[in-house]
């Protein structure tokens, strides 16, 4: 089967993911001919043009974060197994992708049933290396509500948000910053269900095992992708239930093989679950067009949105150190631009590795295992606050010496530092017991997924 006639069947299920979204980001490799950037080859276009990006061209296509008009913000839960260098396993073969893709299966059901327990609504997406879990959150609800009060925004992000240009489909309107604050409380919250699940689960196989982090920490983990969650609301999108996945191609080199294809294997709407329980029709269907075409057939392609549970869960992260953590991060006082890298140069309590990259930061403030370790440096051996950590990384990001090629009012410095470094000061404080997490008088453990009957 032809990537257009895989499309071609689909082709009443597909708009139905994008139902809260004006335009369409679609990927591919050769839109890098057309003039997009090499990096992320992508194109933003109306959602009119979804039927030509797709059928026609055959692209892989993303949901936007932020919905038309600010009125909605998707939950992008992402996680998936990272093997550093040998990434390419993955796609070799259908054997080796199931043997790696057990291995983190256990995460991905962890966050179903800490879901689930709580009768929180969401889509499962599977992809080769993981998952995507999914859920819409419209502003005006209560539940929304809950969440937009526990955002937090930068002076920085504010601004980018603001800007409005009438020629990018992606700021045409601007950002509303109850929108954005959502955005924000999302991203807190994907935090506490990492370290609730960082927390809860063993690393797995002892003969190789996996850690659970945040972001791509260690050379080989389970990632708990939350790099979605740093920055503008309007630069990001998470690849579409339905699409297709041409890692395998592009990234990797398999051009005999097909396209591989993201399954759906749950949509429970808060009561009741559609569910695909036997993984290897799932993994089966990844690898073969027409029988994802046909396993697509079971679900609508709606997003479910999230209900009053969710206020409920918002109380249970407000009730954790986390929520203490983070309160205490954002009152925290910020130091003037360029002062705290300075006294940061004169430190001498942080080791050699830092040092250099105080010195030589790109790319190493940029990469999720030396801004740990970065952090831990300042944090523990020279006892620096984390905001004023934070304040380090965004002189460094707000220096354009170091010729970064990253757009840092798209993507606002003194934003993307206090995110990543609030995170990962709270991954250590954890790790050394400082920090405590646990679940809210819920099961977080893991339980057996019972096929139940489909509702419409």
């Amino acid at each position: 089967m032809e990537a257009s006639h895989y499309y071609q069947r689909i082709r009443d299920r597909l708009p139905n993911c994008f139902q809260f979204s004006d335009y369409v980001v679609a990927t591919g490799r050769e839109l890098v001919a057309e003039g997009a950037s090499a990096a992320f080859p992508a194109v933003a276009e109306p959602l009119q043009r979804l039927e030509h990006l797709t059928v026609e061209r055959g692209l892989q296509v993303h949901i936007p974060v932020l919905g038309s008009h600010s009125r909605s913000v998707l939950m992008p839960l992402d996680v998936e197994i990272y093997l550093g260098p040998d990434n390419h396993r993955l796609y070799e073969s259908a054997a080796t992708q199931r043997h790696l893709f057990l291995k983190v299966l256990p995460l991905a059901r962890f966050l179903e049933t800490l879901l689930r327990t709580r009768g929180m609504p969401y889509l499962l997406d599977y992809t080769p290396s993981g998952a995507h879990i999914l859920f819409q959150n419209v502003l005006g609800y209560r539940a929304t509500t809950a969440v937009q009060a526990i955002g937090h925004l930068e002076d920085d992000l504010v601004a980018a948000c603001l800007f409005v240009d009438p020629g990018d489909i992606r700021r045409r309107h601007g950002v509303s910053l109850d929108a954005a604050r959502v955005f924000s409380g999302l991203g807190r919250l994907a935090e506490y269900m990492a370290l609730l699940a960082m927390a809860s689960l063993p690393p797995g196989d002892s003969s190789d095992p996996l850690p659970i982090t945040i972001g791509d920490a260690e050379k080989r983990c389970l990632n708990f992708d939350n790099s979605w969650g740093e920055g503008s609301p309007f630069m990001r999108c998470i690849r579409s239930p339905f699409s297709l996945h041409k890692k395998n191609r592009e990234n990797y080199g398999q051009s005999g093989q097909p396209p591989l294809v993201d399954v759906i294997g749950t949509y429970f709407d808060g009561s009741v679950a559609d569910a695909e329980e036997d993984i290897d029709v799932l993994l089966s269907a990844m690898w073969d067009m027409p029988k994802a075409a046909d396993h697509a057939m079971r679900f609508s392609g709606f997003i479910p949105c999230s209900n009053e549970t969710m206020i409920d869960f918002v109380e249970e992260y407000k009730r954790s150190d986390l929520f203490a953590f983070h309160q205490d991060f954002d009152r925290q006082e910020t130091l003037p631009r360029g002062a705290a890298v300075a006294r940061a140069r004169r430190e001498t309590r942080i080791g050699s590795a830092t040092q250099g990259a105080l010195g030589a930061p790109n790319p190493a403030a940029l990469q999720p295992e030396r801004i740990m370790a970065m952090v831990d440096d300042f944090l523990f051996q020279a006892q620096w606050k984390p905001k004023h950590i934070a304040d380090v990384f965004r002189d460094l990001y707000q220096d354009p010496a170091f010729a970064w090629e990253q757009d840092f009012f798209k993507y606002p410095a003194e934003a993307k530092a206090n995110f990543w470094v609030r995170t990962y000061s709270a991954v250590l404080l954890w790790k050394k017991g400082q920090l405590k997490i646990s679940a809210s008088n819920k099961s977080a453990g893991t339980v057996g997924f019972k096929k139940q009957d489909r509702t419409s």
